[in-house]
């Protein structure tokens, strides 16, 4: 998948590890957070294995996901 950046935070991110990314798990919820899922753990596809981050697939704050 494509993330764009939204706010600061997420074009950063973007500027940092790229904007291809890959889905690696799905859930409805995250301990971190109440607003509702599903929620993505994602990883750039980049060769950085420790770098992940969960989104919604839906309304994120900081990442358009263009698919």
């Amino acid at each position: 998948m494509i993330l764009k950046g939204k706010t600061q935070k997420g074009k950063n991110r973007v500027r940092e590890l790229g904007n291809q990314w890959a889905l690696v798990r799905t859930t409805d919820r995250v301990q971190f957070s109440s607003e509702p899922g599903p929620w993505w753990l994602v990883k750039p596809i980049n060769g950085f294995e420790k770098d992940s981050r969960w989104i919604r697939n839906t309304h994120d704050k900081d990442f358009e996901v263009i698919i």
